[in-house]
This record gives structure tokens, sequence and C-alpha cells, in this order.
């Protein structure tokens, strides 16, 4: 498992002498050799040589190489956990068969893994490094990181875009938006910050409790001034042709129903809300069944 915690963008780049093949040659390499020269690094380190995403972007950083030296003094520079000489022969041996066909990117070895190890991108199980990308400045620390997938090569286009967004926020001092590209507007990140007041927070009415919605309910059903039965009683209640002796359980001549037993008639005394709360339900049903068979009188009449 490989981690990032050992390097950070804004703080110094890990040190490193390596051993690298260069056009065919093997030289000796090193991170001070390019910010002593003043000069920016990209640093790209793949998981392995012979393989079959490494070379695609090898080659395709090598094609390009001059519009990062001479336009940008910057070097890329390619390292493998491979030895000096796997990597000089891959470099070596045609396209066709599998080679790199001759680049001109330096190829570092890191054999030991040690550099990979200090950059924080050793998988240590594997022993190979992880497809990351690191770009240095003049001044040696480390300005960005960028970390692939093993099988996701990176892109020529998106280094240059960031190196040129970088080099263009340390000569003018200007940040650089989203998707920003050479030859963009920067945003000017130095202006006061501009204090307009304090933070206005607006009132939020906390939620009525259950027994606050309750209680005005309860009120009006034990009033006996509930909307229904006051709708009710406005229309002249007429008993039904059909009755004929049958009062309906009182339900037209005020009388208490049956259906409420005598001991739920006195809300006032019992003991809990809950209880209370179930007569005024109870009473509450009473009421608009009253209203109901008082309408239907009035139908009938008519």
């Amino acid at each position: 498992m490989a981690t990032m915690g050992r390097v950070q963008v804004g703080k110094p780049a890990p040190a490193f002498n390596k051993v690298a093949v260069v056009d065919g040659k093997f030289k000796e390499i090193s991170l001070s050799a390019y910010t002593d020269s003043n000069h920016w690094l990209i640093l790209v380190f793949f998981p392995k040589a012979w393989s079959f995403i490494c070379p695609t972007e090898i080659k395709a950083f090598s094609a390009r190489l001059e519009e990062f030296i001479y336009s940008r003094s910057c070097a890329v520079v390619f390292a493998s956990t491979d030895n000096e000489h796997c990597l000089k022969a891959w470099n070596a041996t045609d396209e066709m068969e599998g080679g790199l066909g001759g680049v001109h990117v330096p190829l570092v070895s890191d054999c030991n893994r040690q550099m990979s190890r200090d950059y924080g991108v050793l998988l240590e199980d594997e022993g190979v490094a992880q497809r990351a990308l690191f770009i240095i400045d003049p001044k040696g620390k480390v300005r960005n990181i960028t970390v692939n997938d093993a099988d996701v090569g990176r892109s020529v286009g998106e280094a240059q875009r960031v190196l040129d967004a970088l080099m263009f926020k340390d000569e003018f001092g200007e940040g650089c938006p989203i998707d920003w590209k050479k030859g963009d507007t920067g945003i000017d990140i130095k202006g006061p910050t501009k204090i307009e007041g304090p933070i206005e927070i607006p009132e939020v009415q906390a939620k009525k409790s259950w027994s606050d919605w309750a209680r005005p309910k309860l009120t009006r059903a034990w009033s006996g001034a509930s909307m229904t039965s006051t709708v009710s009683n406005a229309a002249a209640p007429v008993r039904p042709a059909y009755s004929r002796g049958h009062s309906h359980s009182g339900l037209g001549s005020g009388n208490h129903s049956p259906l409420i037993s005598p001991g739920k008639r006195s809300s006032h005394a019992i003991g809990g809300f809950e209880q209370q709360m179930a007569e005024a339900m109870e009473q509450q049903r009473m009421e608009n069944m009253q209203a109901m068979y008082q309408n239907q009188s009035v139908g009938v009449a008519n």
C-alpha cells in the first residue's frame, strides 16, 4: 500500500541521486541538477518497463519534449523500479517488438525503490511505483501531485496546462480559474476582503408540541363548540318520516348517546391526559354522526 503522507504540495520535494538512461547512455541524475539550473521538473513515475500503458505515455511526452524544455524551461523525467540495464534494453528495442524505439526523455532506475518510497508512491507488496506525476518548481517545492489508476494513462496536454497555470501564478500573482489555459486572464487573489457586517440569522419558529396542538381541540370538544356541530345546528332538524318512534339514540334530542358511558361524560373527573384525549375524540365522532343524521332528516323533510 502506498501513501502520499511524506510529500505534500508546497513542501520541498525529496532529493534524489540516481542512474538514468539518457539517449542510450547511463547518466547520473539528481533533483539539484535541475533546481540549480532554475528549471522546473515534471517527475513521472510508471509501474514497469515492457508493459502496455507505460510506453504510450513515455513516447507521447518524448515527442513533445521540446515544448517543455524550450518553451517552459521544464525537464521531464520518467522513473520506475526497473534496473538501468532493463531500461536501456527497452529503450533500444524497436517499437514493433515492444520497445520504445529510442526516446529522449531520461529513464531513471530506482531499483532499490528508495526514491519511490520517499515520494510515497511505492506499492510495497508489488515492488512497483504507482502511476504518479509530480510538478516541482525551480525552488525544489512540490506544486502539483496526480496519481492515476495503474491502467489509465496521463495527458501531456493537461500536464502542460497545469504547468502553465503554476508559472502564470508565480509571474503575475493571480489565480487561475477552472479550465484556465495559457493566454487566459487570471483572477486577482490579493484584493482586500470587504466585510459588510455580521451575518443575519433568520428567526426560526419552534414546532408546536403535541400537547400544544391538541389543547385547543380538547377545549373546543369539551365546550361543545365544534365546527361540525355548529354547522349542523344552523339547519332546522326535521325528524325523518321513517323514524316512527325511534329516536336514533337521541341524537336529535340532545340526550346523551348510549355509546358514551356515564363515566366518560364527566371528562374533568378523568385523571390521565390520554384518557381525556380519547374521550374528546369519541365525543367528536358522535357529534359528526349527529350532524350526519340531522342533514339526512332535512333531506327527507324536503
